[in-house]
């Protein structure tokens, strides 16, 4: 009985034993078989692989996917010794599994590596240029784009010889100023855009100077057109009109001097009028009769 229990303990660990040497690796991994420690060929992808069995190989899994790394926020210098709040991501990938595998181990190791080797490359490229090439009004004056992908060229390089990692992209998603700097840099700010403001304001106010001479000037201008206009209108009139009362007067002088009466009695007579005339006056001779 003893016997057969130990014959069926044995063949148990014989096929345990056996089955070490199968091993499957997910879509989203690649797999280093590794032999008392040291890497045997290049990182299998997915599916059912096979290797010597356990204690001989064993599997190291990596991750093959896409990572994003956001740390926090960091302090840094600029060119004109301002201090600024970097944050920044990046994204990576592990493209040498072999060298990942001797060095960093870890996902948790890699990004404590970026972390270092980011931060130095972001620090040495915003200490070369001044605190106007972040913060700006002028959208040509910018250049976090052009930082930015210097920064990821640099850090590509390193990373990529000593750890085996890929920067697939580098970004600077916030730049804000510390705590203690933001009150004295947003009273600068202030103080800036009020003397844009007052110099928007007296060009404003001067031009409308210029605008109101120059209305003035014109209105000026035209009442003096329209004034010798109607001189002259009204002196061709007169003119016409002594043209007519000559000609009508020598058509009929007694006449004329009649009409010339009575529009004289029609000015000075009203009901309230008293006239004193005396006895060869032309007007009490047409008052009279005949």
């Amino acid at each position: 009985m003893n016997a057969r229990w130990l014959r069926f303990l044995f063949l148990a660990l014989l096929l345990w034993w056996g089955s070490t040497a199968f091993f499957t690796v997910a879509e989203s991994e690649q797999a280093l078989v590794t032999r008392f420690g040291a890497p045997r060929a290049e990182a299998v992808g997915p599916g059912l692989h096979l290797k010597a069995p356990w204690p001989i190989d064993s599997v190291v899994r990596i991750d093959a996917r896409l990572l994003v790394f956001d740390g926090e926020p960091i302090e840094m210098l600029t060119a004109d010794k301002k201090n600024v709040l970097v944050d920044s991501f990046l994204a990576w990938r592990v493209a040498d599994p072999v060298r990942f595998a001797q060095t960093v181990k870890s996902r948790d190791q890699a990004e404590a590596r970026l972390l270092d080797v980011s931060a130095a490359e972001l620090g040495a490229a915003v200490g070369a240029v001044p605190m106007a090439s972040f913060i700006n009004t002028a959208a040509d004056s910018l250049e976090l784009r052009a930082l930015s992908q210097r920064v990821a060229a640099a850090v590509d390089d390193l990373t990529r010889a000593s750890f085996g990692i890929e920067i697939v992209d580098l970004q600077v998603n916030g730049f804000t100023l510390p705590p203690q700097n933001r009150s004295s840099v947003i009273a600068r700010m202030r103080a800036e855009r009020a003397r844009i403001a007052t110099r928007y304001r007296s060009e404003g106010e001067e031009r409308a100077l210029e605008i109101e001479a120059s209305a003035v000037a014109e209105r000026e201008k035209l009442l003096a057109e329209a004034r010798s206009k109607a001189e002259a209108e009204r002196g061709r009139g007169e003119a016409e009109a002594m043209k007519i009362f000559a000609e009508a007067y020598s058509q009929d002088p007694e006449f004329y001097r009649f009409l010339r009466s009575l529009e004289a009695y029609e000015t000075i007579l009203d009901e309230e009028t008293t006239l004193f005339l005396e006895s060869d006056s032309r007007l009490l001779r047409n008052l009279d009769g005949p």
